[in-house]
């Protein structure tokens, strides 16, 4: 019986120690494994999470979505509304002052409800600027105390009409002016979206940079420790000056130093590329460099003229014309004789019950037309005229400044880009050469054949090389951006950018 306590025992301690084990070595792994799997990420899939994660994506689509709504609110104020209101009832017992037949006052008191109920259709006019609606009420009034008698009054049917001005039509202009403010902010989703891609590119070149720069610094400081080490060993033997060992000692801790400052600025600008795209802050990444540029021509002429039926600014330049013109006419309404009108036909009746108020219905119109002409207002109507006209002429200045810097900046952009592929290709092979050149240098200067100076600058030609290459991909794809989000243009397909375009 001991024997097999004992040996339970045994196993249960065992099976204990191998769980802890277990769970130790589950705890270590899950600890590190996040930071040492390491994440590959292509500069087309960084752009793909930036328009789904990034706080610029989410901002942008809350400002499209606040812009539909707004839209479709516009497009509603021009559909029939349909509306029930009333009050049932509203009661009070007071003495209030009423007014005689034979015109003076007197307090009495009051022991009186009243009861209304209104439903109305009415509907905007977009043609004449007026509001048109047609109403069917019923009243009724309680009176209580020593004079117990109901009331009702109704008017089935009334059809009424009402304008404010003649001579400006709000909704006209509105008609005029709401689609282009849709149209503008549909346009201006896109180029926030394509921002985006520039701001990702930048981000993603800052890692890419920071990266290739350590890597460079690591190698540096391994050739150059082993530099030092040959170096030493020949100073020994006599068959180099101490001067040589001296700069040799000091290039190698010029290289650890420089090794630890890129250390620091490529985890500054992975963290800030993490927080950008909404990633696992932990986790390690690894940029694949993006080479395969992409062989296509942008033509000058087709990208000025996508840039002038495409972008955000040429639809804002026609909604801002349109308000200038609007306020003129506003201000020739207001200024000048001002012409109202308001009507209105229906049924009314009232009776001391509801068979009596909708009994022999009787007719009950209105029309009113109103006038205003200022005679005399010493030139504030003439100087509010002409300021208005002031701004118009203004604004048509300005939108033609800022059209012609359209231009500019397009004819600009693309001459760079004409330069930037040749100026890639230059710099790849300037990379190559100087990679080439700083192998024979560090070759002959472990044989003694090369001073330390010549060594040091094959060196920093050899990283000044690998840094311009990855500085003229950086211009490549940020302009490339830039270029699709002033045109919204797809050159490398041949085909728009729309909307459904932004969420792949």
């Amino acid at each position: 019986m001991s024997f097999l306590f004992s040996d339970s025992l045994t196993s249960f301690r065992n099976k204990n120690l191998t769980k802890v084990l277990f769970i130790g070595f589950c705890s270590f792994f899950s600890s590190n494994y996040s930071y040492s799997q390491t994440q590959k990420v292509t500069l087309p899939e960084a752009l793909r999470l930036a328009k789904q994660n990034s706080l610029e994506f989410k901002i942008a689509q809350n400002t499209a979505q606040s812009s539909f709504w707004n839209y479709q609110s516009f497009k509603s104020s021009f559909l029939p509304k349909l509306s029930l209101n009333g009050t049932m009832p509203e009661y009070f017992h007071s003495i209030n002052r009423i007014t005689l037949p034979n015109g003076q006052y007197d307090f009495v008191a009051q022991d009186v409800a009243t009861s209304t109920l209104n439903l109305a259709l009415s509907q905007n006019v977009g043609l004449t600027g007026g509001r048109i609606s047609m109403s069917s009420s019923l009243d009724r009034i309680d009176n209580f105390g020593s004079l117990n008698k109901t009331l009702y009054t109704s008017v089935p049917l009334s059809l009424s009409y009402f304008q404010n001005s003649l001579f400006y039509n709000e909704y006209r202009w509105q008609k005029k002016i709401q689609p282009l403010r849709f149209q503008e902010s549909q346009k201006d989703y896109i180029e926030r979206l394509e921002a985006i891609s520039s701001s990702t590119v930048d981000k993603f070149f800052d890692v890419l940079q920071a990266d290739v720069q350590l890597k460079l610094d690591q190698q540096n400081f391994k050739n150059v420790d082993t530099l030092v080490k040959n170096t030493t060993a020949r100073y020994e033997i006599g068959t180099v000056q101490l001067n040589d060992l001296l700069q040799a000692k000091v290039s190698l801790l010029n290289a650890k130093k420089a090794m630890a400052n890129a250390q620091l600025q490529l985890e500054v600008a992975r963290q800030d590329f993490v927080k950008y795209l909404n990633l696992d802050r932990v986790s390690k990444i690894e940029l694949i460099i993006p080479e395969d540029t992409h062989n296509f021509v942008i033509d000058e002429e087709t990208a000025l003229e996508h840039a002038k039926s495409n972008r955000k600014s040429i639809i804002e330049f026609q909604r801002r014309r349109l308000e200038a013109e609007q306020s003129l006419a506003r201000s020739k309404s207001e200024t000048g004789p001002e012409i109202s009108i308001r009507s209105n036909i229906g049924f009314s009746q009232r009776g001391n019950n509801l068979n009596q108020a909708y009994n022999q219905l009787l007719n009950n119109q209105t029309f009113v037309l109103g006038i205003s002409i200022p005679l005399v207002d010493w030139g504030v109507n003439k100087s509010n005229r002409k300021r208005a006209e002031a701004s118009l002429e203004l604004e048509k200045n300005n939108i033609s400044q800022q059209m012609l810097s359209i231009e500019q900046e397009i004819v600009l952009q693309v001459m760079k880009w004409g330069m930037l592929k040749d100026q890639l290709e230059i710099a790849k092979e300037a990379r190559e050469l100087a990679n080439k050149r700083y192998e024979i240098a560090r070759q002959k200067f472990a044989l003694g054949t090369l001073n330390f100076t010549d060594f040091n600058n094959a060196q920093l030609d050899k990283d000044r090389a690998v840094i311009d290459y990855i500085n003229n991909l950086r211009n490549y794809w940020s302009l490339y951006y830039l270029i699709r989000r002033l045109t919204h243009y797809d050159f490398e397909n041949n085909r728009l950018i729309e909307l459904e375009d932004q969420a792949r």
